[in-house]
């Protein structure tokens, strides 16, 4: 049976110092953290496909703290034997180099480079291909901030040449409609 656990944004998958298993993200994008003399510091992200506690394997605590930035979900992975251990494990190393790269990319360089390469990596689904991003798909803008290393205001004035801003349309009720119309019959 499939264990598959459906986290809110700003909820935790798992906390540092606990023993668990291994979970591999299937939707969503996850904060790795871990604890730092000014409070929790952000190591990497958990994007799709990604396994995350994997230390577990090694009978140790988690060393991260995971939370959702955004709505999410992860599956138990099965771990049986020692060679499917080696194979999570391998996995796990390459991924872990993979994402070292991403942060490179997402603290350095001009802002409109780091937040094309965070959007490229919101836009990733489990099996590596990628989906057209939506501004509903983002994290909330305080979040995107502290992953780029840039203010809120920055990420604001930046998304704008990656994605179209909400229409937000107005309300029209009946009774506004039939005033404007005797106002101007006056």
């Amino acid at each position: 049976m499939e264990k598959i656990k459906t986290i809110k944004r700003g909820q935790t998958l798992i906390s540092a110092g606990e023993l668990g298993t291994v979970w591999r993200v299937t939707q969503g994008v996850f904060r790795l953290e871990r604890q730092s003399m000014d409070g929790l510091s952000l190591v990497q992200l958990g994007l799709p496909g990604d396994l995350l506690g994997v230390e577990s394997l090694c009978a140790e605590p988690y060393a991260y703290t995971v939370t959702a930035i955004t709505a999410g979900e992860a599956k138990l992975h099965a771990v049986n034997g020692d060679l499917s251990r080696f194979g999570v494990v391998a996995k796990a190393y390459l991924q872990q180099q993979r994402r070292t790269c991403d942060m490179m990319k997402l603290r350095g360089g001009p802002v409109k480079d780091r937040l094309a390469h965070f959007l490229m990596l919101l836009a990733r689904n489990e099996d590596g291909t990628q989906r057209e991003l939506d501004r509903s798909d983002l994290p909330v803008l305080k979040d995107v901030a502290a992953i780029l290393d840039i203010t809120t205001e920055t990420v604001c004035r930046e998304l704008k040449a990656f994605l179209p801003a909400r229409e937000h349309k107005k309300q029209v009720h009946e009774a506004w409609e039939t005033e404007q119309h005797l106002a101007l019959a006056a």
